[in-house]
Parts: structure tokens; C-alpha cells; sequence
């Protein structure tokens, strides 16, 4: 009956004030809501039919500060969201934020007095939350997948796996990858509600879990099995992820193979997150299969301790010293990505063939080195690729070169 008392003061709530009320978990998923009082809009319309406000609405409310209110407070309104503004009030128990109170108000017309009034229902409902089930204490904390089957601790894996009642059967990781500055919790936030819609679209046929700024979802039987579809359903989690954790965030997404168990499954974990460093460190997509990443799953296990100065060929940083303006380099790059074919640089490059191979030249004299010889450009084509992995971890691989 406590879910029924919280919803009826929310009722009377909302009845007396003549608005829309919901309250939210932390993570601004609805857990209880008024009827409309024509003050609506297409978010809550939204919120009421799928449980869900969409990422780019959530990652809006979130970067507003609700997270950190202790007080009342109120949140502008977006145009472009279908967004009314909003006052609020977090729902707080014993220093542990349980949600949040948000009141539409659509014609800013909420004075202090209704913030007081907020603010006495929210501590009226506080500890009815507390003893509903479905919102304890720790509430967005657990997850549905041990941490430690996917962990590389062997005795950790196989006591998560002998007390946790797992499914049987062939699994297949996709690991989630954020940067975010120091907001750990919006972090966490942005990772969780990605991941709970993810499964949610595969119809509960996976489980995930969130440590630190990385999470996975772990997809089971035949949701494991077609990697474009899952694939497809990164790139899904990837922009869910970005919309709410909002600007100067970056998230990358690594998929890992399909492995025969859930024994195993830590396998699959460790190259979705080699496969989402790539992504990071190469930037070509922000989604990478571990199966179609090639030589670059090499290059994304040199830790970044190892990125210096002796980590990039010497021909290549005698290259950027004698032509500052990294021309050469370019040059050089597009030979070796078309494999040695002049006409498929020369067309990457929009450049003449014969400005192409004078290029070449140059490139030979200055660091005398021979391009017909595989083993030299492979040496090359490699040290430019270490190049790029430094320069996404922070590094600065060719200091010789201007700012470009």
C-alpha cells in the first residue's frame, strides 16, 4: 500500500496546486505522476506513454544542477525540447537524495509560497519511498550483472558466477566508455540510462552493470548472435549516452565476440573495452567491433605510460623536423593507407600524380629511407598509427610540427 499513499498525496498534491506533478528517481525516470491539468507538454506526454523522457531531455534537466539541489529551485524551459519550465524539490531521506519533485510551470506563475508547499510534500513522501520496495535506499546502485564475471580476477569470476543464478548459454559484451570531466555521478547517470534502454530494446534479453565511467551490457542467446544489429544498437547507446551527459562529454563503444558461455564472458568484456580504446584513440567511429579492428586491437593494448618521445619512429620525427608544415606526413599517410597505389593517394589527396610522386621524393631524400620495401613501410604505416594513439591520449607526437 505504500506505492498507493505515495501516489494519492501526489494526486492531492497536484490538485491543490491545479499543475502537473511528478516525481523522478535521481536519474529522472518517472516514478509516480499527477494527472495533466492542460499545462502539458511533449516531454511529460512522452514520460506518461513510455516511462522514459528521452535522453536529449534528461541530459537537459540534469545539466540544469537537479542532481546537487538540496533546496528548491526552478529549470528554464526549451523550445526546441518541448520543454515547459519547471520548479522542483529534491526528496531527501536521511542526507540520501530519493528524487525529485517537479512541478510544470509552463507561465512561471509558482511563487515561494507553492515552493513551500513542494518542498513540505516532498518531506511528506520521503519516508513512504523509503519503504517502497521498488525505490530503496541505494536505489540506481544495483546492478543486474555482478561486476566481477566480467572482471580478469579468476577466483572473484567464479564466486559471482556459482552465486549469481545466470543464464546459460552464448553471450556477447558491448562495453560503454565516458568522459566527462570530474562529474562522476553524471557519468554514472549517462551510462545507466543508456544501458537500461538498450535493454530494454532487446526485450530484457541482456543484463548490465556500471563501473566507474565504463559500463556493458552483456547480450544473451540470440540477441548475442548478429553483430550488425548489435552493432547498430551501439551507435544507439552511444548518442543516448552523449544526450544526457550533455557538452564535453565523450563516449565511446567497444563490441566484443560472441563467446560459447557466461564463464566467458569476461573474454568478451576485455576486447569490447580494447575495441572502445580504439575508438577513442583512432576517433574513425565511435563504434568498433573487436572482429573488425585488425591491427589496431595491437596497438590499443600500449599503455600510456609507454607514449613518448621513442614510442614514433625516428624517420617519422626527423620527416615532421624538416617540413614544419606536416605536409609530407599527409603525403606519407595516404600512401601507405592505399597500400603504395600512387593514383589512390594522388585521388585522397587531390593532388596530381606527378605532385604525388615529387612528394614521394622528397620524402625518400630527406629521411633516406625505401618505400618499395614492405617491411619499412609497415614499420612506418604502424609508427603513424602509435602517432594518432598519442595524440588522442593526450600526447604531443610531433612537437617540430606548427599548430594545425
Amino acid at each position: 500500500m505504500t506505492r498507493d499513499s505515495v501516489q494519492a498525496i501526489v494526486d492531492r498534491f497536484a490538485d491543490e496546486l491545479g499543475r502537473s506533478v511528478v516525481v523522478n528517481d535521481p536519474e529522472v525516470r518517472m516514478l509516480f505522476a499527477s494527472r495533466h491539468f492542460g499545462d502539458e507538454d511533449p516531454v511529460r506526454i512522452r514520460a506518461m506513454l513510455n516511462r522514459d523522457a528521452g535522453s536529449e531531455a534528461i541530459g537537459f534537466l540534469l545539466s540544469s544542477g537537479i542532481g546537487q539541489w538540496t533546496k528548491p529551485g526552478r529549470i528554464e524551459g526549451s523550445e526546441s525540447l518541448g520543454l515547459h519550465a519547471r520548479a522542483g524539490v529534491p526528496v531527501r531521506w536521511r542526507g540520501e537524495t530519493l528524487g525529485m519533485i517537479l512541478v510544470i510551470d509552463a507561465e512561471n506563475t509558482i511563487t515561494d509560497a507553492d515552493l513551500t508547499r513542494i518542498a513540505e510534500t516532498a518531506a511528506e513522501i520521503a519516508p513512504l519511498m523509503v519503504a517502497t520496495d521498488s525505490v530503496p535506499l541505494d536505489s540506481g546502485r544495483t546492478e543486474t550483472l555482478p561486476s566481477a564475471v566480467l572482471g580478469s580476477d579468476e577466483s572473484a569470476r567464479e564466486s559471482a558466477l556459482a552465486t549469481s543464478n545466470l543464464p546459460t548459454g552464448p553471450v556477447r559484451v558491448v562495453t560503454l566508455a565516458l568522459r566527462h570531466g570530474n562529474d562522476s555521478d553524471l557519468t554514472v547517470i549517462a551510462l545507466r540510462h543508456a544501458l537500461a534502454a538498450g535493454r530494454s530494446r532487446s526485450r530484457g534479453d541482456a543484463l548490465h552493470t556500471v563501473i566507474g565511467d565504463v559500463g556493458h551490457l552483456v547480450y544473451l542467446a540470440t540477441a548475442a548472435r548478429d553483430l550488425d544489429t548489435v552493432v547498430a544498437e551501439a551507435r544507439t547507446m552511444v548518442r543516448d549516452a552523449a544526450d544526457v551527459a550533455g557538452r564535453g562529454a565523450s563516449v565511446e563503444a567497444g563490441i566484443g565476440a560472441l563467446v560459447p558461455a557466461m564463464n566467458e564472458a569476461w573474454l568478451s568484456a576485455r576486447q569490447a573495452g580494447l575495441a572502445a580504446t580504439i575508438a577513442r584513440r583512432f576517433g574513425e567511429d565511435s563504434v568498433v567491433s573487436w572482429e573488425r579492428a585488425g591491427v589496431l586491437g595491437v596497438l590499443a593494448r600500449v599503455p600510456t605510460q609507454d607514449f613518448d618521445i621513442t614510442a614514433v619512429p625516428r624517420e617519422l620525427r626527423r620527416l615532421a623536423e624538416v617540413d614544419p608544415s606536416g605536409r609530407l606526413l599527409d603525403t606519407l599517410r595516404a600512401f601507405l593507407d592505399h597500400a603504395g597505389s600512387g593514383p589512390g593517394a594522388a585521388e585522397a589527396l587531390f593532388i596530381h600524380r606527378t605532385t604525388l610522386y615529387y612528394r614521394l621524393d622528397r620524402i625518400r631524400d630527406a629521411v633516406h629511407i625505401d618505400l618499395d620495401d614492405g617491411t619499412v613501410r609497415l614499420h612506418l604505416h604502424l609508427g603513424l598509427r602509435v602517432a594518432d594513439a598519442m595524440k588522442a591520449e593526450g600526447f604531443d607526437p610531433f612537437p617540430s610540427l606548427k599548430q594545425r
